[in-house]
């Protein structure tokens, strides 16, 4: 049977979850970053909870909050300020913790024949920026590397971007002077963008639809069906609330915003 999938990553307003709905998703996965930098924290928790993924990633933020409450390394002082405000309006905190240092940086699914490799970043790496919009082939690579070698499809979503973008692993130096296309290696790279903090320029297009996700239909053949999605939500609430809770650099968090 088709399967419709849903990729979230970050959770910040119920329109998301109400317009996947609408489109019969079938199963959610959730690649990461849950907590941080927003004002909203214990419900941003309970959404997740109540949406119930069936994937959920640990995210560099994930690592960040399980750092900060362990003392498990340094943070520097802005990261250390973020996941303070976030210990502090987190219940349970300790429980919540536990649970988030659990999940896997990644996860290999199949479906329909179809091989799909899930990550926040990179496989074993969380953070970094070797993945960008502006990251050549031999660094995408990486994504399909030792026993990821034989997926169709990688997806992530630390880098804020939606994203679709293929690469050709038996040409990896972007010279395809005299390329023997029968050679070709081709997998297809997605990005989920993200819901709470998009950070792709043409956003002022979009007026208030700042909320993205993916959704993408899998065949029972194995056909690929994929819609970037972006959803209106009330912003005003979210610049009060991070007023309101005095959340830690709110000008700057706001700033993001403006289009």
């Amino acid at each position: 049977m088709d399967k419709k999938l849903h990729f979230l990553a970050k959770i910040k307003e119920l329109p998301i979850y109400e317009d996947a709905k609408k489109e019969n998703v079938d199963d959610y996965w959730f690649l990461g970053d849950i907590f941080g930098p927003g004002p909203d924290v214990q419900t941003v928790w309970n959404k997740l909870l109540d949406i119930n993924p069936s994937i959920r990633i640990r995210g560099n933020l994930e690592d960040f909050l399980v750092n900060s409450f362990f003392k498990n390394s340094e943070l520097s002082n802005s990261i250390e300020t973020i996941e303070n405000y976030v210990i502090e309006h987190l219940d349970n905190l300790a429980d919540v913790c536990k649970v988030v240092e659990k999940w896997p940086l990644h996860f290999e699914k199949g479906i329909n024949g179809v091989k799909i490799g899930l990550s926040h970043n990179l496989p074993d790496d969380n953070r970094g920026d070797s993945l960008s919009v502006r990251a050549e082939s031999i660094n995408l690579s990486k994504l399909f590397e030792k026993k990821r070698r034989n997926l169709d499809i990688a997806i992530f979503a630390h880098i804020h971007h939606p994203t679709m973008r293929y690469i050709d692993l038996n040409c990896l130096n972007n010279n395809a002077f005299s390329y023997d296309y029968t050679k070709s290696d081709e997998r297809l790279i997605l990005n989920v963008g993200s819901i709470g903090l998009p950070f792709d320029k043409p956003m002022h297009l979009y007026k208030e639809k700042r909320a993205e996700y993916l959704l993408l239909e899998v065949g029972n053949k194995g056909d690929i069906n994929l819609q970037f999605k972006r959803i209106r939500y009330d912003i005003s609430r979210e610049f009060e609330n991070a007023l309101k809770f005095k959340l830690p650099f709110r000008e700057q968090y706001i700033h993001h915003f403006k289009v």
